[in-house]
C-alpha cells in the first residue's frame, strides 16, 4: 500500500527533533468515507529500510517520537522495530477560550514535555516511560475539570 493522489496526508510543519530529521515517511492511519488516511513523518535514517522517528505522531498509535521503525520499499512504515521508552499523549482543546487553554498550554510547558502542534486543538506530547504517569495524571484531572 502506498499513498494516492486525493488521499489525506496529515502533516508535521515543525517536528520536535526537526535538526536530526533527513527523511520523510508516511504511516496508514485508517480509513475515513473510502479513502485512506495518512501521516507525513520526518525521521533519521539509519539504514535503507530503517529511520528512528523525529517527530510526535498526531494520529498514529503505537508508536513513539525516537522509536525505530522498519518502512516498505515505498517508504511505508511497516513496524516498530526498537522502542524509544517515550510515552506519546495527545490533548484536544476544542471549543475552549483562548485564555483557559493558555493557562493549560503554560502547565503543560512547565513538566517540560517535548510538545508539537496539529493545529490550534491539537496537541501531541511526548514523554520518557517515568514521567508518563505524572503528565497522564495531570491531563485526567483537566479532563475532568472540562478544559480538555
Amino acid at each position: 500500500m502506498e499513498v494516492q493522489a486525493g488521499e489525506y496526508i496529515a502533516v508535521h510543519r515543525k517536528p520536535v527533533w526537526l535538526g536530526s530529521s533527513n527523511f520523510v515517511f508516511h504511516a496508514h492511519t485508517g480509513v475515513k468515507d473510502g479513502k485512506n488516511e495518512w501521516e507525513q513523518l520526518w525521521g533519521k535514517a539509519i539504514a535503507p529500510d530503517r529511520v528512528a522517528l523525529c517527530c510526535i505522531p498526531f494520529f498514529l498509535y503505537d508508536v513513539a517520537l525516537g522509536d525505530e521503525v522498519l518502512l516498505t520499499p515505498s517508504n511505508v512504515l511497516a513496524e516498530v522495530v526498537r522502542r524509544s521508552g517515550q510515552i506519546t499523549f495527545r490533548v484536544w482543546f476544542g471549543g475552549q477560550d483562548a485564555i483557559r487553554r493558555q493557562g493549560v498550554v503554560r502547565e503543560i510547558e512547565a513538566m517540560k514535555p517535548l510538545m508539537e502542534w496539529s493545529s490550534g486543538n491539537l496537541l501531541a506530547l511526548s514523554v520518557p516511560e517515568i514521567e508518563a504517569q505524572r503528565l497522564a495524571d495531570y491531563l485526567h484531572l483537566r479532563e475532568k475539570e472540562g478544559l480538555l
